[in-house]
């Protein structure tokens, strides 16, 4: 194989004998070349694609070929670069490819997405024209300033010496507490032209919670340092968002990089060089304890809002407690405790929008939590309490939002109504609402005498109802359904997982399934059974008062599923 195809290894750091130039687009860039315009059809040519910048497409495809096959490739690389002092990562895909008869051969068009690098013509002579073929060193191994000619000629030329690389990693604090950021930042100290440079092996923060952030700018020229006399061009490379996750001494490992460097003079080919970082050590002190507080590192504020002043009873409403600032705020995953006197409080969803900057994670995250009232009048949320440490102060500051008040509006303010009992809820064609029932005890206005005789009527009745439960249940068991109450379940389920219907059609359908297949489960009644049903009508009773959040037809399916499942078990 001649010396074209064992470098390959090394195609993403030799200067190219031609460049194409590639159309450019505001995104990214793409450009093909070859390192030969003129081979024998004895010779092979080397073919680089290389894509650079943002949104770029994950995989290039070969380019058509005339008179030219693919006699290895493709190889893939990435490589940060610095050019005009700015860091930029781009993605080479190198080919091999062998000419099949004198004559004109082509690379086509390169396209990525919609940016197009043109066409290259290669004349393909008979016989050879490149020099014989001889073993090739390891770059990656072996010095890169070496003289090219040193074995042609039997004797060494002399060579210049190595320029001087350095790659240094500092932190921007080195004493600080469990969950405050700090920033390391990469440099690169050079006397020459650095072509490209990437991680040997990127490093492990162990004890660290890592963020990457954006590159670093620097000037045209970079900054003119000193160096233990010398003088030197700084550039930032690199840089990484730390957030120690213990306390203790704590070490920021060595990090060793691979860089290319640019050909010096007519007798230097360049090559490749390994530098590596000193480790250090930080000084991490743990957190104050306090009452209520978890772990929240930063500057931050809160608030908590309600979606409305007012609902109509059956109805609900959206309480937001939302955090906002700068710090660890990925760390903050634990919601408020929320209690409401008169209202159920469902689990909250989360919401966050946040980005990473160099004094941490800045945005907020916002916790929503649906309340439906369980009777009319007033409903008071309590002040909301959230807790920090701000390393500023040193200290760990409390904060509290203002109390809420939602107005529930319709029905009474007496004793809740009962539920009424399942056979009546099928006899209706559905589960009445709270509101409805309220409704229909105002519309009926009986008389004192009715209201004395219905209370006893009501008393025996449920007295009745009661001891047949107990007696069917037995153990803790919901009653057993009729078999024609269970398929009437399951249909209704089967229709609320499968048929196309709003969220609280849906929530409604499951909870009259429920009703029907296991009739009125009382709160302090245990067995799994109970137990199970119990939490699939807060589910089902969650789904059909959430405010629309997105879309709810995969949680009303596996709603459906979960109910399927219970009744087909235990009814």
């Amino acid at each position: 194989m001649s010396g074209l195809r064992r470098g390959v290894r090394t195609a993403p750091l030799l200067a190219p004998l031609l460049l194409v130039p590639a159309v450019l687009s505001a995104a990214f860039t793409v450009r093909s070349e070859v390192d030969a315009r003129k081979v024998g059809v004895q010779d092979q040519v080397q073919l680089t694609i290389t894509i650079e910048g943002a949104g770029a497409p994950d995989e290039v495809a070969l380019p058509p070929l005339v008179n030219l096959d693919v006699a290895g490739g493709p190889m893939q690389s990435s490589q940060y670069s610095i050019v005009n002092g700015r860091m930029s990562q781009s993605v080479s895909y190198t080919y091999v490819l062998q000419p099949r008869a004198a004559g004109k051969a082509e690379v086509g068009p390169v396209r990525a997405g919609d940016q197009v690098a043109p066409a290259i013509p290669i004349e393909v002579v008979a016989g050879s024209v490149r020099p014989p073929a001889r073993q090739r060193r390891d770059p990656f191994s072996t010095d890169p300033f070496g003289d090219p000619f040193e074995e042609l000629l039997g004797r060494s030329r002399g060579r210049a010496p190595a320029p001087k690389l350095l790659i240094q990693a500092t932190p921007s604090k080195t004493r600080l507490r469990v969950g405050e950021p700090l920033v390391l930042t990469y440099w690169l100290d050079t006397q020459t032209t650095v072509t490209d440079l990437q991680f040997k092996e990127a490093p492990q923060f162990s004890g660290f919670w890592a963020e990457d952030l954006e590159r670093p700018q620097a000037t045209a020229t970079g900054e003119l340092v000193t160096v233990e006399g010398e003088s030197y061009r700084r550039f930032p490379i690199l840089r990484k968002l730390l957030f120690p996750t213990k306390a203790g001494t704590l070490t920021l490992p060595a990090a060793t990089f691979r860089i290319a460097v640019a050909r010096q003079s007519f007798f230097d080919t360049g090559g490749v060089v390994e530098r590596t970082t000193k480790p250090s050590t930080v000084t991490v002190d743990p957190l104050p304890e306090a009452p209520g507080f978890t772990g929240a590192v930063g500057r931050f504020r809160t608030s908590a809002t309600l979606d409305r002043a007012s609902v109509p009873l059956g109805e609900a409403a959206m309480l937001r407690f939302r955090v906002e600032g700068t710090g660890n705020l990925k760390w903050i995953d634990r919601a408020p405790e929320v209690a409401a006197r008169g209202a159920k409080v469902f689990p909250p969803q989360a919401k966050s929008d946040m980005r990473v900057t160099a004094d941490g994670i800045t945005g907020s995250r916002t916790w929503e939590f649906v309340l439906v009232p369980e009777t009319s009048g007033t409903v008071q949320v309590p002040a909301l309490g959230f807790s920090w440490f701000d390393p500023a102060s040193g200290r760990v500051v409390s904060s509290q939002t203002e109390p809420l008040a939602l107005r529930v509006e319709g029905g009474t303010v007496a004793l809740p109504v009962p539920a009424p009992a399942a056979g009546a809820a099928r006899a209706a064609g559905g589960l009445p609402l709270r509101a409805d029932l309220d409704r229909h005890a105002a519309a009926l206005a009986p008389s004192g005498r009715a209201v004395a005789i219905g209370v006893g009527l009501a008393l025996l009745l449920h007295a009745g109802i009661w001891g047949a439960g107990r007696v069917r249940r037995g153990a803790g068991r919901a009653r057993a359904a009729s078999p024609r109450s269970v398929r009437a379940a399951l249909r209704d389920l089967e229709r609320a997982g499968s048929e196309p219907m709003s969220k609280e059609q849906a929530a409604s359908l499951v909870e009259k399934a429920l009703h029907e297949a296991f009739g009125e489960i009382a709160e302090a009644e245990d067995g799994d059974a109970a137990r199970a049903v119990r939490s699939l009508l807060d589910d089902a009773h969650f789904v059909r008062y959430a405010p629309q959040l997105g879309e709810y037809r995969d949680k009303v399916r596996d709603l459906a599923a979960r109910s399927a499942d219970a009744v087909r078990r235990w009814a």
